[in-house]
């Protein structure tokens, strides 16, 4: 059996396995299920000699226990470009995550539609009162439609470790994986390596701020890697209801110049 498709198929057994696992957990344990609600506008060229611009609108359902959590991540886009720069699933952080492809054309053209769905499941391997450590395996299912520029109609996958750090009101916390990513016809993308690092500080009882850098090796041969930087503020506008604002700036051309959004998070 081929390496690659091996591992896929355990990162696919993992997120199934965790669901179920979680749902029968809710029946034993105190969870908590949130519905995040995002928008958010990116613009760059990504190395290429166009710009692209995509506007990411996505709505995701998570299902948390202290030991483990399950989610889904339904999406809505609309992209103005090329078509050699294609969202590719949801990012490491709040927003989505783009990656360049073979394309002929020289005709800007704006798409909308729905996204691809994204089926995220995390176990706890380790932790203390102020410290934790996750698995994470992240299925993106190749939905999106390729003809639109809309996602590169193949499925990736990707696992990864999670970390967190608390001390007094601030905490660090970041992120290591692997990603297996499909190839749409024309285009042969490489597996890559990809990280985060972020730190947050509370300003008072309900407001908090960060900063998280993410970077990831370059899937296109001959294109960059990505790197970026986000700033957030997060207000805790009740008991069970967060809104947090967000700018972020790419650190290579393998990123968007920029970009700005907004995430809605409602637990009950």
């Amino acid at each position: 059996m081929n390496t690659n498709k091996y591992l896929m198929q355990i990162v696919s057994a993992f997120c199934a396995t965790l669901l179920s696992v979680t749902h029968a957990a809710s029946a034993a344990t105190d969870g908590e299920t949130r519905v995040i609600l995002g928008a958010e506008y990116t613009s760059g060229d990504y190395g290429t000699s166009s710009r692209t611009n995509i506007w990411y609108f996505p709505m995701t359902l998570r299902y948390e226990t202290d030991v483990n959590a399950a989610s889904v991540t339904v999406s809505y886009l609309s992209v103005e470009g090329r078509g050699d720069v294609v969202v590719s699933g949801g990012g490491m952080g709040m927003g989505s995550q783009a990656v360049r492809r073979s394309s002929t054309s020289n005709t800007t053209r704006t798409n909308s539609g729905f996204g691809d769905v994204i089926l995220t499941g995390s176990h706890k391997l380790a932790g203390t009162a102020s410290s934790r450590i996750d698995l994470t395996g992240k299925i993106k299912f190749g939905t999106a439609d390729e003809t639109d520029n809309l996602g590169t109609g193949e499925n990736d996958y990707s696992a990864q470790l999670d970390f967190e750090k608390y001390a007094d009101s601030s905490a660090v916390y970041g992120s290591a994986g692997y990603k297996f990513l499909g190839d749409p016809p024309g285009t042969d993308y490489r597996n890559v390596f990809y990280g985060s690092i972020g730190f947050t500080h509370s300003l008072d009882a309900v407001r908090a701020a960060g900063i998280a850098f993410y970077a990831q090796q370059a899937a296109l041969a001959g294109s960059s890697g990505q790197s970026e930087l986000t700033f957030y503020l997060r207000d805790k506008l009740d008991r069970k209801t967060g809104l947090t604002g967000y700018v972020l700036k790419g650190l290579s051309n393998g990123s968007p110049d920029w970009g700005l959004g907004v995430t809605l998070a409602i637990a009950r």
